[in-house]
Order: C-alpha cells, then structure tokens, then sequence
C-alpha cells in the first residue's frame, strides 16, 4: 500500500470501531447493516492482501541463492568421485561426461546449474554398488536428488512473487474504491442522526476524518510567470481542488487558494498528498488549468506560464 492507502485504512478501521462500540445507536437505520457488514468484509480484505503486498522477493532470492551454493557442492563432490571410478574403470567416456568444475557450475544459469546436476545424478544411478568405495551411496543420491528439485522449485519463487504482488495491487485499489463507496453509504444511514444524536454523530464524523487529516507535512512551491518572456507575475490566484475530496476529510475545505507574492512566488506548507486540478487565474491573462501530483514527503515544484488575454 501507498501512503495514503495506509492513511485510508486506518481511518476505515476508527471508523469501524467507532461504530462497532455504538452499535446500539445505529440498530434500525436504513440500508445501514449490510452497508456495515460489506465494510467489514472489504477492511479484512484489504488486510490480507496488505500482507500479500509485503511478500519479501528478497527472502525468495537469498534462498535461492543458498540452494544454489549448496547444490553446487553436492554436484562438484559427486562429480569428483565418479570421476575417479571412471578414471580407475578406463571408462574415458564417462570420465569426459562427469568433469565439472566450479567456475562452470557458477557460471550457469539457473537451468544450466539443475541440468548439469541431473547429468551427475542420473551417471550415478544404476551404479550405486560399484561406488560406494567412492562415498557415493543411496543417501548421497538421495540428498542430491532432493537439492535438485529445491533448486528448480526455487527458480521461479521471485518472479511468482513479483506477479502476486502485481496483482495484489490492481485489486487492492478496486477494494478501496467499493469501501469508499460503502462509506458513502454509511455516511447517508448516519446523517438521519444528525440532530437527534449530535454526541453519536460528531464522533462519527472525526472517526472519518481523523487519520486522512493526519496524513504529512508536505510543501508545494509554486511560480507564475510571464509565457512570453518569464517575468514574475504577482498576484496570481492559484485554486487546488483535490481530485479525491476525500484527502482533505469530510470536514475539510474543498478548495485551497494561494496568491503569488512579489516574486511570483508561493508556498504551502501542509498540503496531503494526492493529485490536484489547479486553476490559475489573473485578470488581464488567461485562466489555466493544470494538474499536479504531491507525493509523500517531497517538495513538489509547480510552475505556470499565463498568456495575456
């Protein structure tokens, strides 16, 4: 999850335990009980694929890399020792299909590595009477056998978990989209207690709110200019309306209004993140509308060129 996903959640769950711990002040309103129990399902939904989310490809690759190591040690070991039966047996054939060496086997690719392991095991089955003067038994076989198809399991655990994660993304931002909906919903059941439970209702409306107003210091600068030779233009009004209202809170203004100073300069110094249509406006020039992007934790530079009308 991004950030503000994480900041959307947690409002979700204030405001599910907000209203689990009122419960009997809800019982009865309309539309309200399957709204709450569908807001309960998605806000464990989300949870659970957060977790998805989190999946470390690192842990899949460090143990990949482990069987790897150990994998080539058993090769290299068998190989040795059947290379030395052959040697002792004048089988010269075998002895040139066996050879390996560890600059080769580190080399290979990661089906290159399991085949050439496979090419040793299978050399060795079959033969396991005749090498067990060589250290080479149903044990060793076995533990080699085992480290192959660890190896090859291995293989694709990174990429599977990268196309988990890809696809618990998409679906992680359907699931917010039906929440705030059913918040909606909720917001609509609540509101019939407007008047009758103003304790009830306040809390509600701050359980909605409290986690999204908290989401970060952040700063914009902001710049117009003259388009035709860059001059500063002073007194430029610049409108940001957030293309989620819900960013600024239920309670929160709509709209944030800046003017440019002197130097055709402005800054905003708390602003949640999230995408913004901006409108920028000055008598004498045309109005312009344009969107910017505020991310966690980033100065966000927005600069504007007005063309006189």
């Amino acid at each position: 999850m991004n950030n503000l996903q994480e900041n959307r959640l947690s409002m979700y769950l204030a405001v599910r335990d907000f209203l689990i711990s009122n419960n009997e002040i809800t019982k009865g309103l309309p539309n309200y009980e399957s709204s709450f129990s569908e807001l309960q399902k998605k806000i464990t939904e989300i949870q659970s694929i957060a977790e998805v989310q989190k999946s470390d490809t690192k842990g899949f690759a460090k143990q990949k890399q482990q069987l790897r190591e150990k994998l080539i040690t058993l090769t290299l070991d068998t190989s040795h020792k059947l290379n030395a039966f052959a040697q002792f047996s004048g089988d010269l054939k075998m002895q040139s299909e066996v050879k390996m060496s560890r600059s080769k086997l580190n080399k290979a690719p990661d089906t290159g590595l399991r085949d050439y392991a496979r090419i040793i095991h299978d050399k060795a089955a079959g033969r396991l009477e005749a090498l067990a003067g060589y250290g080479i038994t149903a044990d060793t076989q076995k533990e080699l056998l085992e480290t192959i198809n660890d190896y090859n399991a291995s293989i694709s655990g990174p990429r599977v978990a990268r196309t988990e994660t890809a696809q618990a993304t998409k679906k992680m931002m359907l699931l917010f989209e039906d929440t705030d909906t059913l918040l909606d919903n909720i917001d609509a059941s609540i509101g019939i207690l407007k008047i009758s439970q103003p304790g009830f209702y306040n809390g509600f409306r701050l359980a909605r709110k409290v986690v999204i107003a908290g989401s970060g210091s952040l700063a914009l600068r902001g710049y117009a200019v003259e388009s035709s030779n860059g001059t500063a233009i002073r007194g430029v009004t610049f409108s940001f309306r957030p293309v989620d209202l819900r960013i600024m809170g239920p309670d929160g203004p709509s709209e944030i209004v800046k003017k440019t100073a002197a130097k055709g300069i402005f800054l905003i110094r708390n602003l949640p993140q999230g995408t913004y249509t901006v409108t920028v406006s000055k008598p004498g020039y045309k109005e312009k509308v344009v969107t910017v992007v505020v991310a966690a934790g980033e100065m966000t530079e927005l600069k504007v060129a007005l063309e006189r009308s």
